[in-house]
C-alpha cells in the first residue's frame, strides 16, 4: 500500500510537465497525497515497534476460516510473513521508518511549491 502515493504522484507529475494544466492544484493534490503515504509509513512503523496491531493485510492467518483444505495446507508450508518483522534496515531505521521521513518531506516539498506557484511562475 506504501507504494500506491508514488504511483498516483507519477502520474500527477506527468500531467504537470507534459500537459501543463492545472499545475496549481496537482501540487496540492501530490503534497496531500504524499501526506496520506507518510500516514501509512508511520502506520506500519507503529506495527514494527508495536504501537499498533497488525491488520489482515500484514499476514494470512486471519484468513484460515475462508480457505479450502488444500489452501490452507499449502499456506503452512509457506513461510509467514509479517508487518512486524523488519527484515532489511539502512542506517538502523526501517524502510518503513525512512519511507515516513521521506513522504513527509516530499509533502512539505510540494506544499512549498503550491503556495509559492504565483510568485515563482506567474
Amino acid at each position: 500500500y506504501q507504494r500506491i502515493p508514488y504511483l498516483i504522484s507519477i502520474l500527477f507529475l506527468g500531467q504537470i510537465l507534459f500537459l501543463k494544466k492545472y499545475v496549481k492544484i496537482s501540487l496540492l493534490v501530490i503534497s496531500l497525497i504524499f501526506a496520506a503515504g507518510a500516514f501509512l509509513a508511520f502506520y506500519h512503523f507503529g506495527i514494527e515497534q508495536g504501537f499498533y496491531t497488525e491488520s489482515s493485510a500484514c499476514g494470512t492467518e486471519n484468513f484460515s476460516k475462508s480457505l479450502s483444505k488444500e489452501q490452507l495446507l499449502e499456506q503452512l508450508k509457506q513461510t509467514n510473513i509479517s508487518c512486524k518483522n523488519v527484515r532489511f534496515k539502512i542506517m538502523g531505521l526501517s524502510l518503513a521508518a525512512i519511507n515516513t521521513i521521506f513522504s513527509i518531506i516530499l509533502s512539505l516539498f510540494f506544499s512549498i511549491l503550491f503556495f509559492n506557484y504565483k510568485k515563482n511562475y506567474k
